[in-house]
């Protein structure tokens, strides 16, 4: 599936028990032009794009399950070749950040919107060397 400019995304459904839960959706992308003096900048990624989990749903692990589940398939790279994978989530959100944390995900500082610039390489290499 190509969103409206194009650009691969790949939107996942959540289910439990036939009820929708939530969605996520990543991309397969170059980077945004406003990381151009990073060191990440102009490679190939995945961007985890959205992550929603219906209010009544959450802190149940129906979140962690699928996060982990989208992650397993970004590194198959079903697009095609990337160094690593990111996303943003809010700065107040420290449930979110412990989590992606949990995956290896670590923040860049970079922060737009009150929201946190988190990455993780995708080949097992040390991810903290990227925001150094």
């Amino acid at each position: 599936m190509l969103n409206a400019d194009g650009i691969p995304a790949t939107p996942i459904a959540i289910y439990a028990d036939g009820v929708a839960v939530g969605f996520l959706m990543y991309i397969y992308t170059l980077d945004h032009e406003s990381f151009e003096n990073e060191v990440f900048y102009g490679k190939k990624s995945y961007f985890i794009w959205h992550i929603m989990i219906d209010m009544s749903y959450q802190g149940k692990g129906y979140g962690k399950l699928a996060f982990e589940k989208m992650l397993m398939d970004i590194e198959t790279m079903p697009n095609g070749e990337a160094e690593y994978v990111t996303l943003f989530y809010r700065t107040s959100n420290v449930i979110a950040k412990t989590l992606y944390a949990s995956f290896g995900f670590v923040d860049t500082g970079i922060i737009q919107d009150n929201s946190m610039l988190a990455i993780k390489y995708l080949d097992g290499k040390i991810t903290e060397s990227l925001v150094e």
